[in-house]
């Protein structure tokens, strides 16, 4: 319905109202006058008139016009011109090309800076993006073209933009910002005393109305409406808003004014040929008929609509081929007026065509003897570039190949070195505890105790590196064992607890009472990593706390899933470092370093570790406030069987 209201708004906002007897008159005026300005507006303006006559001498004035502007450079007028020419496009149903001549007006207008013309494109194209489907743009566009209008202060521009917006609005259900619209239009339209916009108002309002209620006010704007209508002898609009009379008799049960106005509809719209709103008059006075109990009736009803509306699918089909037909014959006529342009052109300057087409000929053979011979030495150059790069890629894959080769050679020295290193080490730190449980001499408990804390720190060393040559390898393998977890994580807090005491500081262990005691997992990997965070966090922490928390985030019959956090109160991490301090060697700063010892692998065994679990490390950290380590692991919570199958 809000359809044709648009396609119907069109004839009123375009250039002037359509009809045939002004063309008469305007063809007398186009003879008598000897103004070219003059001509185009006739022409333009007679295009439009035959738009909703005869589609192709509406295109023909609307050519002439735009021909005659372009020998004149009457800019305005071919704007016009071309506006006219989508329209007739437009009425036809072949939208692509309207809109394509539309944007071509608008350019222009742009350019002009007319703003009358560019509300004028904005509107028709809203109206052509609405006979398209396409809701949103249509507003879009519609709304420019209001802007513009108020812009003007053109009190009927501004009416009838608003009434097209808020029938845009009423299509998609949008009442709370269709009712705003077509209420300030009517004050407008009312104080204009305009009587065809009045009728187009109180025909919103009544489908509005009627939709929302109440129904007395869909009753009162829809039968002021059929009014207006019946005293401009307007059928259309006489169909359109007795349906809306009928339908809300019938929301009402008034089934038998429903008929009634329904029923005259439907006539109406049958005389019209108007398919649609007869479909809609047929589905509602089935309905009607059905409540009446008039069965018999009903199903006439119901079956006039389902040949109808198989009527209109197939005119629909046709519509389409139809439109199809127009776009080809549109692309065949620019074709065919571009070459009849090229045509006319020749026949004027043939000797220097015939002179510009042998030098043509003779640049195009020099040129295809360029062409070969930079083809040739193309393919030379290409063939010597395609054995330097297979001779480059045979060097890169050799070189790939060494440094494979030196990488496995490499973590092969490296886990060898580390074991024959680990062994004497061992035996290094078995003697010194023996030596310092042998009652030494007091000067020389203090060396021995240096040498002890050197050897730690120097099989501390290898047992990082021998890990992470392993993690890097992919060599070493989560273990899947029963464990207490409570167990393990007390163990670790008393481990530590001295090193904390010593340092003034506490450590805290805060495990949630919903963590289950037995897990099946890797316990020792599990420590390596707790430990790791621990001592980095004991080490940098001077005053304040050290906090190992542990929370069951999932709990399920087999499967849980917890969160590790570490968190302390110490010197913190600057953010610019937070990014790397996982890689290996890496220290927060060359100070802390020397101060507090480490080799930085620490924290990048501990990264790779938690991705042999599936899992990563989380940082928040502060300058001088702390930083929070933490982690998510999912274990198993019952062992299973490993069943024999020998």
């Amino acid at each position: 319905m809000k359809k044709k209201l648009v396609h119907i708004l069109i004839a009123f906002w375009c250039i002037g109202y359509c009809h045939a007897e002004q063309v008469d008159a305007l063809k007398v005026k186009l003879q008598n006058s000897t103004s070219d300005t003059a001509r185009v507006k006739l022409l333009a303006k007679l295009g439009f008139e035959y738009a909703f006559i005869h589609l192709d001498s509406s295109r023909r004035y609307c050519e002439l016009a735009v021909q005659l502007a372009d020998e004149i450079t009457f800019n305005r007028g071919k704007a016009d011109a071309l506006n006219n020419l989508a329209i007739s496009y437009d009425v036809e149903g072949n939208h692509e090309v309207a809109i394509t001549y539309f944007l071509m007006a608008l350019d222009i207008y742009d350019e002009l800076g007319a703003k009358d013309g560019q509300a004028r494109i904005y509107n028709n194209c809203g109206m052509v993006y609405q006979s398209l489907g396409d809701t949103a743009k249509s507003l879009e566009f519609h709304k420019r073209s209001l802007q513009i209008e108020k812009e003007l202060g053109d009190s009927l521009g501004i009416a009838y933009s608003m009434t097209q917006v808020a029938a845009l609005h009423l299509m998609v259900k949008d009442y709370e910002h269709a009712l705003p619209l077509y209420l300030s239009a009517l004050s407008i339209l009312q104080s204009e005393n305009d009587i065809q916009g009045l009728a187009y108002a109180h025909w919103g309002l009544g489908e509005l109305y009627m939709e929302t209620g109440p129904s007395n006010l869909a009753y009162s704007h829809a039968k002021e409406a059929f009014s207006f209508f019946e005293n401009e002898e307007n059928k259309k609009g006489m169909s359109e808003t007795s349906l809306i009379i009928g339908k809300t008799y019938f929301n009402e049960n008034q089934l038998v004014e429903a008929e009634e106005y329904l029923l005259m509809a439907l006539t109406l719209s049958q005389e019209l040929g108007t398919q649609n709103v007869t479909l809609e008059c047929l589905l509602n006075l089935t309905e009607v008929h059905k409540a009446l109990g008039n069965y018999e009736s009903a199903l006439g009803f119901q079956e006039e609509y389902s040949r109808l509306r198989i009527e209109i699918r197939k005119s629909e089909m046709t519509s389409n081929i139809k439109e199809i037909e127009s776009k080809y014959n549109f692309e065949r006529q620019q074709q065919e007026i571009a070459l009849l342009n090229k045509e006319n052109a020749h026949q004027t300057t043939v000797r220097n065509i015939i002179i510009c087409v042998l030098v043509a000929i003779a640049i195009l053979l020099l040129w295809l003897y360029w062409v070969y011979l930079s083809k040739a030495k193309t393919m030379e150059v290409l063939a010597d570039k395609n054995e330097e790069i297979m001779r480059k890629n045979e060097i890169i894959e050799k070189e790939k190949q060494n440094a494979l080769i030196a990488a496995k050679a490499k973590a092969d020295f490296l886990s060898v070195m580390s074991h024959e290193i680990r062994t004497p080490m061992n035996v290094v730190l078995g003697s010194i505890h023996l030596l310092l449980e042998d009652r030494p001499k007091p000067h020389q408990i203090e060396t021995l105790n240096m040498l002890k804390f050197s050897a730690e720190n120097l099989l501390t060393l290898l047992n990082d590196i021998l890990d992470l040559n392993k993690l890097e390898t992919g060599k070493l393998k989560l273990e899947s064992t029963a464990f207490d977890i409570n167990m393990l994580l007390k163990g670790i807090q008393d481990g530590f607890g001295e090193e904390a005491k010593k340092k003034g500081i506490d450590l805290k262990l805060d495990v949630s009472k919903d963590v289950p005691h037995q897990l099946v997992g890797d316990p020792g990997r599990l420590s390596q990593v707790l430990n790791n965070l621990l001592s980095n966090s004991i080490k940098f922490t001077d005053s304040g706390y050290v906090k190992l928390r542990v929370e069951a985030l999932k709990k399920g019959k087999k499967k849980t899933s917890l969160k590790f956090v570490v968190e302390d109160t110490g010197i913190g991490i600057e953010p610019e470092k937070q990014s790397v301090i996982f890689d290996k060697f890496i220290q927060v700063d060359s100070a802390t370093t020397r101060k507090q010892s480490g080799t930085g692998l620490g924290l990048s065994i501990t990264k790779h570790i938690l991705k042999l679990f599936g899992s990563d490390m989380k940082l928040k950290s502060t300058p001088g406030k702390g930083s929070r380590f933490s982690f998510k692991l999912k274990f198993q919570t019952e062992l299973i069987p490993i069943i024999d199958c020998s």
